[in-house]
């Protein structure tokens, strides 16, 4: 789940878009995810975010419909600037936050793809999904739950328990909870640009990760793999799980990838 960070593209700079051309922003926040969804994206092209940056984005096609995929970075804040930075640069007409997330409750299953019908943080709940795309999405078979987005990160389930009893997840509300997903509706909303959150669940209520995780994190409330993997030297027996749950990561980003293709097929 903590592998090194994506390394470098072509030199070539983001190629200007025809301000005609509607784009779809698909924003991930770890390799993982953005290693599992670009399956999904036929005619790749990719770039660098700047000249000498370490980070690239995606263009291509997914079910014919022009697209930006691109890796935020996890976390809040990176998700928020990056996100912002893809809104402002290119015509985006819709933006799609895929990848992972950890259920809330019982019945959501590993695998199972998700749609936020209601998206909230600590400020509170974002502005509203695009109404057609989530409609679409449900009627594809993803489940429709509201997103809960932490700025820091919850590895045991008995804290995924106490999060859904303090705000009254269950069965019949379902939730799933990430870092990123409020970020990356809130850039969204703030330049009118419809948006849409889909998750696929990769640690159900029972799973847990090694609870020195949440102590490994930068200023910016992201992941510090270095630490992580400083960590692991002297709590080797924590490996396992870790690999384990970058698989289920990199199976749940997949999952979202091929819905993409389906949903996106009905949408042009």
């Amino acid at each position: 789940m903590f592998a090194p960070e994506a390394g470098c593209g072509t030199k070539r700079p983001p190629r200007r878009h025809d301000q005609h051309e509607q784009l779809v922003a698909i924003v991930t926040a770890m390799p993982e995810e953005f290693e599992a969804v670009a399956k999904a994206v036929s005619q790749p092209h990719r770039r660098r975010m700047a000249k000498g940056a370490r980070r690239f984005f995606l263009e291509g096609k997914i079910a014919g419909a022009p697209v930006l995929l691109a890796m935020t970075g996890d976390g809040s804040v990176r998700a928020s600037v990056s996100g912002s930075f893809f809104l402002g640069e290119f015509p985006v007409s819709l933006l799609v936050g895929a990848g992972a997330a950890g259920a809330l409750v019982p019945s959501l299953r590993s695998a199972e793809i998700v749609v936020g019908n209601r998206v909230v943080d600590e400020e509170g709940d974002a502005a509203s999904p695009d109404a057609e795309l989530l409609s679409r999405a449900v009627a594809a078979g993803a489940k429709p739950v509201t997103v809960v987005t932490l700025s820091k990160l919850i590895c045991s389930s008995k804290e995924k328990r106490d999060l859904a009893s303090r705000f009254g997840y269950s069965d019949s509300a379902p939730a799933v909870v990430d870092t990123e997903s409020a970020a990356w509706a809130r850039a969204a909303a703030r330049r009118g640009v419809p948006w849409l959150i889909l998750r696929a669940v990769s640690d159900t209520l029972e799973d847990d990760l090694p609870a020195f995780i949440a102590s490994c994190l930068s200023a910016d409330g992201s992941v510090n793999r270095a630490d992580v993997a400083r960590k692991l030297i002297v709590r080797p027996g924590a490996l396992p799980v870790l690999l384990r749950a970058r698989r289920r990561v990199r199976e749940a980003a997949a999952g979202v990838g091929l819905f993409l293709e389906k949903l996106l097929l009905e949408k042009i």
